[in-house]
Order: structure tokens, then C-alpha cells, then sequence
């Protein structure tokens, strides 16, 4: 129903993406030193807010995506696995002389808007890298109540910047000096210019 306005963005600039660039660099310092446990546990109680805010988040997905309930509830429940899964690895596999790479950025599709944003940003971050995570255009209400959740279960702010925009924020991002590291779903196309760049 393209007549139910689901919520309002306020789309990045270019400044946006320098300021948010600047904080991840910053934010490395202090987030990097977290041991992968610690970072561990603060993706495991958002798996534990995520499940208990149900409810709300299969009413947005369904309403901002076009999710029937089935799909908005496999959803919720992929993404939550994503985040027990990245947990569970980051313990069994992250040493204490793990390196993370920087900053990275993250751009996910309008179909899984909330699964593979989250299953994205939870491997980068719980692997001590800074996140400037760029839902799809489509989809960014529900992108901003998973970056809450991670928030609101520990994740630094400068650690885990939301940018929502079009291509021109995610070619910004991705061509940004400081960018070590671009996590991408989306068309082959899209990919190679990534690659490129």
C-alpha cells in the first residue's frame, strides 16, 4: 500500500559520510580493545531484545518491506540467528592477538532489510572493526531499529554508524580513504563497480 507512510529518513550527505568516517577511526581505538567475548555477549542480548521487540519489528518489516507474516517472521528469526550464530564464532575462532581491519562498510538489499543487514554488521563488528552500515534505500526504518537494538545491547555509537541513502552514499562510503573493508548483497553489477572503486 504505497499510500501508508511507514515513517520519515533523513538521507546522508557527503559531508555525513566524512563526519561518520572520522568517528569509526576514532571509535576503533576503544572498540578494537573490547575482547571478542565482550563484543560476543553485547551480540547476544541484542539477539534477546530483538526476540522480545517481535512483535513491533514484524509489524515494520511487513509494512516498510511488503513482507507477508510467514516471511517477516523468518525474517526476525534469521536475523537473530546471525547474531547468536557471529557470537558463537566470534568465541570459538577470535584469539586475543585477533587485528581487525578498520572501518568497514556494509550495504545490504531491500529483500532480507533486516536478516542480512544485521547478519552483515554483526560479523564485522564483532570482529572489532567500526560499522557505517547503508541499508537499501527502500528499507532504512527497519535498518535504524536493528542499529537501536545494537546500541541499546552495548555497541558504542561511534562503533556502529546508520547511513541511509542512495547509491551516491554507498559509492561515498565505499570510495572513502579510511574504508577497509566493504561487505555487499545486492546485483552482480553493483558489485563490480564496487570492486572497481
Amino acid at each position: 500500500d504505497h499510500s501508508d507512510v511507514v515513517g520519515e529518513v533523513t538521507e546522508a550527505t557527503e559531508a555525513d559520510v566524512a563526519t561518520a568516517m572520522a568517528n569509526a577511526q576514532k571509535a576503533m581505538q576503544g572498540w578494537s580493545r573490547w575482547t571478542p567475548g565482550e563484543r560476543a555477549t553485547s551480540l547476544e542480548r541484542a539477539a534477546d531484545i530483538m526476540q522480545s521487540e517481535m512483535p513491533v519489528l514484524l509489524g515494520l518489516i511487513m509494512r516498510e518491506a511488503g513482507k507477508s507474516m510467514p516471511n517477516a517472521i523468518a525474517e526476525v528469526r534469521e536475523a537473530i540467528d546471525f547474531l547468536r550464530y557471529y557470537a558463537d564464532q566470534a568465541r570459538l575462532t577470535l584469539g586475543v592477538a585477533h587485528k581487525p581491519l578498520g572501518p568497514v562498510v556494509c550495504i545490504s538489499p531491500w529483500n532480507f532489510p533486516l536478516a542480512i543487514f544485521s547478519g552483515q554488521v554483526a560479523a564485522a563488528l564483532v570482529a572489532g572493526n567500526a560499522v557505517l552500515a547503508k541499508p537499501a534505500e527502500e528499507t532504512p526504518l527497519i535498518a535504524a531499529q536493528a542499529v537501536r537494538i545494537l546500541h541499546e545491547a552495548g555497541i558504542p555509537a561511534d562503533a556502529l554508524q546508520l547511513l541511509p541513502g542512495d547509491g551516491r552514499v554507498g559509492a561515498a562510503l565505499v570510495g572513502a580513504p579510511q574504508t577497509c573493508g566493504v561487505m555487499f548483497t545486492g546485483s552482480t553489477e553493483v558489485a563490480r563497480l564496487i570492486q572497481a572503486q
